[in-house]
């Protein structure tokens, strides 16, 4: 199972040739961490898109796992730790990298800033 990066929903939305991908990847089983629903919430209301729709669409397609404790807590040092090298890598990021490794998932993602990242499948 692999865990789905914003990105790779956005895509997926978008009907691209990387959302196909992402497509090929609902029909085993997916994931989605939690946060991704504020992120594609923004990014539906800024495409003027029907939020609601898609946050239902992404529930029903894949398994939402939420912001543990022990999440939060990682991904605060791994954000320190990663904006030495990766200067666009934002703290949601890392906590949708976080989430992927301590449920032992590979991040789908097309997001340039996970590139060389162990556990990390980048769309196209």
């Amino acid at each position: 199972m692999k865990l789905l990066d914003t990105s790779a929903w956005v895509e997926y939305f978008k009907g691209s040739t990387m959302g196909e991908a992402v497509k090929r990847e609902l029909s085993k089983e997916a994931a989605t961490s939690a946060i991704t629903l504020a992120e594609i919430s923004s990014w539906f209301t800024k495409n003027k898109g029907d939020v609601s729709v898609a946050i239902e669409h992404i529930k029903r397609n894949s398994i939402i796992i939420g912001l543990e404790e022990d999440i939060l807590v990682e991904s605060g040092k791994l954000y320190i730790n990663l904006r030495s090298s990766r200067t666009k890598i934002g703290l949601i990021d890392a906590m949708i990298y976080m989430t992927a490794q301590i449920h032992g998932l590979s991040l789908l993602t097309s997001d340039s800033d996970f590139r060389g990242l162990p556990q990390v499948e980048m769309l196209g």
